[in-house]
């Protein structure tokens, strides 16, 4: 199992948060691979977390380093990418999942046997809406970046930083028809925390200029539109 975790300027969330859910599920720290900017105010508390493979790279923004790391693992391995916020998942009745390791594998072979290079879940827990979902899905829909599955394919790479969940959703789905979404389960995880793409230049301009390319390179699979708090957003058009 390779479980890869972009991380700025979380350390101690990271520890206190997600590595405490991956070790609760018995996931090895040896497994583990945590990327960072080598300039990270935060560095010494990376450095202080035992067992984790630690990478401090020359990269800077999240869509790059989604590019480092698709460069750094071999064709064809599979990863599985965590947000450094992440709590816990949970199911759709929000429940939490008490078998890490056993979704991971699921996840894997429904991929493997579908031939889908890209899988993700459900964007937030709403029993109501998750309930009327088909559990697995292959047509293209959003997956949030939380957490998500893939093969590396080495010629997809990301222009996009502050959109660039949308575009992984989009690039797999153009490269095989098809990507795998598990509708019934959720990442927890708090958006726009502190650190994070927050710490690394996400605001109200940079989303909206990533998500305004987007929406003009791929028209014929997503559009883009504003949310009552400001922010700019896409939306994935029906596409099968």
């Amino acid at each position: 199992m390779i479980i890869v975790i972009p991380s700025h300027q979380r350390s101690e969330g990271l520890q206190n948060k997600t590595l405490k859910y991956l070790d609760d599920m018995g996931v090895s720290r040896d497994d583990i691979h945590v990327f960072i900017r080598e300039d990270d105010k935060d560095i010494d508390g990376y450095r202080s977390i035992p067992g984790i493979n630690l990478y401090p790279i020359d990269i800077k923004g999240i869509g790059e380093t989604h590019n480092y790391i698709t460069d750094h693992f071999d064709e064809g391995e599979f990863i599985i990418e965590i947000d450094d916020d992440l709590e816990y998942i949970v199911d759709q009745n929000r429940n939490k999942i008490e078998d890490f390791i056993g979704l991971c594998d699921e996840m894997k072979d429904k991929m493997e046997y579908t031939g889908c290079s890209y899988g993700g879940t459900y964007a937030v827990c709403n029993p109501m809406f998750m309930s009327k979902c088909e559990q697995y899905t292959t047509d293209l829909r959003y997956c949030l970046g939380c957490l998500r599955f893939r093969f590396v394919r080495k010629e997809i790479k990301v222009e996009t930083n502050f959109s660039e969940d949308f575009e992984n959703c989009i690039l797999h789905f153009l490269r095989d028809g098809k990507i795998l979404k598990n509708n019934w389960i959720a990442p927890k995880t708090k958006n726009y925390n502190t650190g994070g793409c927050d710490g690394d230049g996400r605001n109200f301009e940079t989303e909206k200029a990533d998500k305004e390319f987007l929406a003009q390179k791929y028209e014929k699979y997503c559009r883009i539109f504003k949310r009552k708090n400001g922010r700019w957003d896409l939306r994935i058009r029906e596409y099968k």
